[in-house]
């Protein structure tokens, strides 16, 4: 593992903070420490971002591009009166950076 220096921003209709901090980079994966809206510290893994992130062109050892995953969420949908949990899938993209810190 690498240590490296990241940004990472959801990409969408809103206005979303950065994720900035140190991280590592396995051979495939973005690793990054983050928070839940709790509060709590979990671990968050960008798997094949290196397939995503491209080589800056004139700076040494800066990679950036688009990430994108697909997630399962239930949403409440309503059918003649009654309402009942579905399943759908949704696209969420992210916009990386990062450089090696050592």
């Amino acid at each position: 593992m690498k240590k490296v220096v990241y940004s990472v921003q959801k990409l969408g209709r809103f206005d979303n903070p950065k994720l900035t901090g140190l991280g590592y980079l396995t051979d495939e994966d973005l690793v990054i420490a983050c928070i839940s809206q709790k509060g709590k510290p979990y671990i968050r893994v960008f798997e094949g971002v290196r397939e995503y992130c491209h080589p800056q062109y004139g700076r040494d050892g800066e990679f950036k591009g688009e990430y994108t995953e697909y997630r399962e969420i239930e949403v409440e949908k309503e059918t003649n009166g009654y309402t009942s949990l579905e399943k759908i899938d949704i696209e969420v993209t992210y916009k990386i950076w990062f450089k090696y810190a050592d």
